[in-house]
């Protein structure tokens, strides 16, 4: 589906969200991901495409999602639907959906404009509070940066606290739309080594160390960095040591460590793909005082999971 700046596709709206920015927020999560991290607890977001949930539990095996398919994408195997994802990502239709009598496909992403997502945004405004106000986050928001500016330059102008939380690895100039509508900042970190950053997500880290250097020249709000902690990948000593040691070059000196928790499992067989992150264990509270050490040692503040900077 092709954006242009006057819409843009999402997955989901979260009202009354504590853990992503300061207040009660709204959270509007971007579908498009930049990134593909193998513990992602949104996997519904990595892709730009609005694509089908399968229900299992729901499906009584009558197929009409197979005959009303127009790209033949969905074949029966065991009386139960398999779907070829790589052609129904790129299939317009909702043929499969709007026959599916029991709700066992559903469709995860929807388009909506500027001006209709404001108008949800201002409903929900009365409950926030003093403090409250947007997050984007996603998946990506930066992949949609027009769409992206748009809501946050019209939020900004109606002064309404804006946030965004980035994996960074979009080019400089979608950091360069945004970055004048923009309060706050939450910013990914994943691993400090490249090699290893690409075995975990599917790309070099090289693009994001540049974006924080840059950011910290040019941002002048509030950024907070995250680091998604999952023991056995990114937790080595070496590792923390050196994500704290970048971290205390910048003028923003706030971690927040995200512990590893496997409660997107079930999205992913929903969307019939592999959990790769099963066999990766959820850090200990030893596990999580140890991190906290580590970058307290670089003077660098460090807050553990709801344990937040604000």
């Amino acid at each position: 589906m092709e954006i242009n700046q006057h819409s843009g596709t999402i997955f989901d709206i979260q009202g009354f969200s504590v853990h992503d920015g300061p207040g009660a927020r709204t959270l509007i999560f971007f579908k498009g991901c930049s990134l593909s991290c193998f513990w992602c607890s949104n996997p519904e977001g990595i892709s730009k495409s609005n694509i089908p949930l399968y229900y299992s539990a729901k499906c009584i095996g009558c197929g009409n999602c197979k005959t009303s398919c127009p790209n033949k994408a969905i074949q029966f195997i065991d009386e139960k639907p398999v779907i070829d994802r790589d052609i129904c990502e790129k299939c317009p239709e909702n043929t499969c959906i709007d026959n599916c009598y029991t709700d066992a496909l559903r469709m995860s992403g929807r388009t909506i404009s500027v001006d209709e997502l404001f108008s949800i945004i201002q409903r929900d405004r009365q409950y926030w509070g003093k403090k409250g106000g947007i997050t984007l986050t996603g998946g990506e928001p930066l992949t949609q940066v027009d769409f992206a500016r748009d809501i946050l330059e019209k939020c900004y102008n109606a002064y309404i606290h804006t946030a965004i939380e980035t994996c960074g690895h979009v080019p400089w100039k979608n950091f360069k739309k945004v970055i004048d509508y923009l309060d706050w900042i939450f910013f990914d970190l994943k691993h400090i080594d490249p090699k290893q950053h690409k075995i975990g997500t599917g790309s070099s880290n090289a693009n994001i160390i540049n974006n924080i250097r840059k950011l910290n020249e040019t941002f002048k709000g509030k950024l907070v960095f995250r680091l998604p902690f999952i023991p056995g990948y990114n937790s080595s000593k070496e590792n923390l040591e050196g994500i704290a040691s970048l971290i205390s070059e910048s003028k923003w000196k706030e971690i927040n460590i995200l512990p590893l928790h496997h409660l997107g499992r079930e999205k992913y067989q929903l969307l019939g793909l592999e959990y790769k992150a099963a066999c990766f264990p959820t850090p200990s509270s030893e596990d999580l005082k140890n991190v906290k050490a580590v970058f307290e040692e670089f003077g660098v503040t460090c807050f553990i999971s709801q344990d937040t900077p604000f």
